[in-house]
């Protein structure tokens, strides 16, 4: 009995040693882990195991214990604590700025007034929609890029506003609408048609070539400008206006004039076309290429003009009242910086007009009695 007893006081000493070291060595949170609740029980299992079976203490826990003071047999069970890791923040990912066909908002709007800016650009009305018109001024700042020398670099003409084009689009050194030898495009085209309807020209090849430069620069001689045979915007404006000069060699024919019943007939008929900056028809329009073909196609031999130009047209009646107008006239528009002419309609019934839109992207029968386009209206034309 005495035996017993001297065993359980040994026990009792033992175990007293044991918490205290415990205490000493783990962090309060971890030691109240280690003897609470069944992990407690566990504690004191591994405890009664160490004390009668004595295994072989590691050599670093022994010297440890003979550091602090405690006897040599005394045995530790050796404990390590593994730290959560700390989780990793997922970063943000960067808004992809691209714009393209069919997006909406303010971002487009943006991107399209700079775009006229520059020149590449010319919209009839206020639009927040990446439309074919926009696609194709992309296409023509990308290929400006390819022909600026000095900007050093090249990008894909695709008509998709990406972050490369876009910083070029914003950047300081961002390069002005101008067409130069080399160039391929409908814009060329279209400017090839209009030097040979007056005259410069006897082909249309869609390249900007040894040709194309001597028409302009003809041009530009007989009408005050410098000869250099770029396309910028005073030549490009000129060329489309009612005060260009024809060649030397060209007879001036006598001015007829249109039908009106034909030439909304034949309105009518291009309702649904597809809105294409310079296009002329049969299938595919602008909104001065519109008129030029309804009136061509009723009778008129009035060249290619565009909307400021048509609403120049001095031998055909001006209406200065938007209440006055009749079927047949031409109406005319503001662009929305108001700083010169940039859509022209035909009046087909009362407040009623036909069109080649840019915000919708093909012709149109709309009310013109709106807000919006009386606030634009700058004048009518009556061409009949």
């Amino acid at each position: 009995m005495a035996n017993l007893h001297r065993r359980r006081r040994i026990f009792a000493k033992r175990a007293r040693r044991f918490f205290h070291d415990i205490n000493e060595l783990l962090a309060p949170r971890a030691k109240a882990w280690l003897i609470g609740g069944a992990a407690g029980a566990a504690a004191i299992a591994v405890l009664c195991i160490t004390l009668f079976s004595r295994p072989k203490v590691a050599a670093g826990t022994q010297a440890l214990a003979l550091s602090r003071g405690v006897p040599e047999e005394t045995n530790y069970v050796e404990i390590v604590l593994t730290p959560s890791p700390t989780p990793v923040p997922t970063p943000t990912p960067t808004p992809d700025p691209t714009l393209k066909r069919g997006i909406e908002g303010e971002p487009v709007q943006q991107l399209q007034e700079r775009l006229m800016q520059l020149g590449y650009l010319d919209l009839d009305e206020s639009t927040q929609l990446y439309g074919p018109a926009t696609a194709a001024a992309v296409r023509l700042f990308q290929r400006q890029v390819a022909f600026t020398e000095t900007l050093g670099t090249a990008i894909t003409e695709d008509g998709v506003a990406g972050e490369q084009t876009l910083h070029l689009i914003y950047s300081d050194t961002a390069p002005k609408y101008i067409v130069k030898e080399g160039m391929r495009g409908d814009d060329v085209t279209n400017m090839q048609k209009q030097l040979k309807d007056m005259g410069y020209m006897s082909e249309t090849t869609g390249y900007y070539g040894e040709k194309t430069i001597a028409a302009i620069k003809d041009f530009q001689r007989r009408n005050g400008l410098s000869a250099d045979g770029l396309a910028g915007t005073y030549t490009y404006e000129l060329l489309y206006s009612p005060n260009a000069k024809e060649s030397a060699s060209k007879v001036q024919a006598a001015r007829t004039k249109a039908s009106v019943s034909k030439m909304i007939e034949i309105a009518k008929s291009k309702m649904g076309s597809t809105y294409i900056l310079g296009k002329t028809g049969p299938s595919s329009f602008d909104c001065s290429g519109l008129v030029y073909y309804c009136l061509k196609q009723a009778g008129s031999n009035r060249r290619r003009l565009s909307a400021a130009g048509y609403s120049q047209v001095s031998d055909w009646e001006k209406i200065s009242s938007i209440n006055s107008l009749k079927k047949g006239d031409l109406i005319f528009f503001y662009n929305d910086g108001f700083s010169k002419v940039g859509h022209v309609g035909i009046v087909v019934s009362s407040g009623m007009m036909i069109d080649a839109s840019s915000a919708n992207g093909k012709v149109v029968k709309r009310s013109f009695s709106t807000t919006y386009w009386k606030k634009h209206f700058v004048c009518g034309r009556r061409p009949w």
